[in-house]
């Protein structure tokens, strides 16, 4: 074909790729809000927002493949954490002592529940 032809639909292309990339950049990303805006979430990783029902709280959390580690703050009696390939469900009492708990997974960990608290969120 003759090159002179396909400058027109060269440049057509090139100006839907920007529009996309220009589209993909103005959007708001999911879980960011603007500076200055309140925030109603609790932070990442720190704590899971505490309700009436739940006797304990979720202090700190250490998550790796196989494993994850609760730092717990009051009583509990079940851990439920959620993977991929399926949830666990784990007793304080057999699982640690004294607040700190390993409860072993079948790959990584996308959410953690102690007893009919909020889940918590680890994504």
């Amino acid at each position: 074909m003759n090159d002179k032809r396909l400058n027109p639909l060269r440049l057509a292309l090139l100006l839907a790729i920007g529009a996309y990339f220009g589209y993909l950049f103005l959007q708001p990303k999911p879980g960011v809000q603007p500076p200055g805006a309140p925030s109603s979430a609790a932070q990442p990783g720190l704590s899971a927002p505490s309700s009436p029902s739940c006797a304990a709280q979720i202090e700190q959390v250490g998550l790796s493949l196989g494993e994850v580690r609760l730092r717990l703050r009051g009583a509990a009696e079940r851990i439920v954490v959620f993977t991929e390939a399926g949830n666990v469900v784990a007793s304080t009492a057999e699982s640690g002592s004294a607040g700190e708990y390993r409860v072993r997974t079948p790959g990584a960990a996308t959410a953690i529940q102690i007893d009919g608290c909020p889940v918590l969120n680890l994504r």
